[in-house]
C-alpha cells in the first residue's frame, strides 16, 4: 500500500498536475460499490432483528457518527492546510448530517423519511456511482472518507426501509424538491460570491448525467437553463424512485401474504 499521497488535497494535486487518481468503475471503484451493497444488506438484516429500544440507539450512533465524520474531515482539512472554502458542508449529502440527526432523535421525523428516501439516499448513491473525488487515489484520507461518508447514508436508509420506518409517498417528492429549492437559493449566490461549486449548480460533475442535462440547457440557455434542467431531472428521478418503491412494496407485501 502506498501512502504517499494520504494527506494530499485537490487544489495541490492539480498545482502538482499529478496524475495519481482513478477512473470510474475500475477494480477499486467496483470493490468499494460491492463493499457498500454488502454492508446494507448485512447492516439492515441486523438491525431488523432488533428489539425498538436498540433500534433507536443504533440510528442515534449512525447520525452521531456521521456528524462526527464530518468534523474529523473539517479538522483534517485545516491541519493539511486544504483551503476550507472547498469543503464546506454544502453539498446534498452535507444536509443528510442534519436529515439523520432530526430523524435518529425524533425531530419532525415524517419530513425527514422523506427527505431521506427522495433526496438523501439517492444523492448518496449517485456520488457513489459518479463520485467527484477521483482526483485522489485510493490510499488517500479525503477518497476513504467520501466513501464511507456516502456509504453511510446509504447503510442508514436501507436499514430503515427494509424495517418498515420509511414509508416513501408521493407528496414526499413535492415535499423534498421544494426544500432543495430553497436550500439552493443561498448556495447559487454562495456559488457565484465565492466561485465554488456547491450541489454541482455551477458546473456539472464530470462523469454524471448533469453532463448531459449542460449539454441539452446549458449550452442553450447557460447557467439559469442548467439549473432549471437539473431540477427537471430530479423530479423525474424522484417519480422512477416512487415507482421502484411502489413495486417493491407489492413484492414485499405478496411474500408476507
Amino acid at each position: 500500500m502506498n501512502f504517499e499521497y494520504f494527506w494530499i488535497y485537490e487544489a495541490l494535486i492539480e498545482e502538482r498536475q499529478l496524475d495519481i487518481g482513478f477512473d470510474l468503475y475500475c477494480m477499486g471503484h467496483i470493490i468499494w460499490l460491492v463493499a457498500t451493497v454488502l454492508a446494507a444488506i448485512v447492516g439492515s438484516n441486523i438491525y431488523i432483528k432488533q428489539k425498538e429500544r436498540n433500534k433507536e440507539i443504533i440510528k442515534k450512533i449512525f447520525a452521531i457518527t456521521l456528524l462526527l465524520s464530518e468534523i474529523i474531515k473539517d479538522v483534517v482539512v485545516l491541519i493539511i492546510g486544504a483551503p476550507m472554502i472547498d469543503y464546506l458542508p454544502l453539498h446534498l449529502c452535507s444536509f443528510a448530517i442534519f436529515g439523520l440527526m432530526f430523524d435518529a432523535f425524533g425531530i419532525k421525523r415524517k419530513i425527514t423519511t422523506q427527505m431521506i428516501a427522495f433526496g438523501f439516499f439517492p444523492g448518496a448513491v449517485a456520488a457513489l456511482l459518479f463520485c467527484n473525488w477521483t482526483c485522489y487515489p485510493f490510499m488517500n484520507f479525503m477518497c476513504i472518507h467520501s466513501f464511507t461518508f456516502h456509504a453511510w447514508i446509504v447503510i442508514y436508509f436501507v436499514m430503515l426501509y427494509r424495517a418498515g420506518e420509511i414509508r416513501p409517498e408521493y407528496k414526499g417528492i413535492w415535499n423534498t424538491t421544494k426544500v432543495l429549492i430553497v436550500v439552493a437559493i443561498p448556495v447559487v449566490i454562495f456559488n457565484r460570491i465565492f466561485d465554488t461549486n456547491y450541489l454541482f449548480l455551477n458546473e456539472a460533475s464530470e462523469g454524471s448525467p448533469l453532463v448531459a442535462v449542460w449539454n441539452i440547457f446549458g449550452t442553450r440557455f447557460g447557467l439559469p437553463g442548467y439549473i432549471a434542467g437539473a431540477i427537471l431531472l430530479v423530479i423525474i428521478v424522484f417519480h422512477i424512485l416512487f415507482v421502484v418503491y411502489n413495486a417493491l412494496e407489492k413484492v414485499s407485501n405478496k411474500k408476507r401474504g
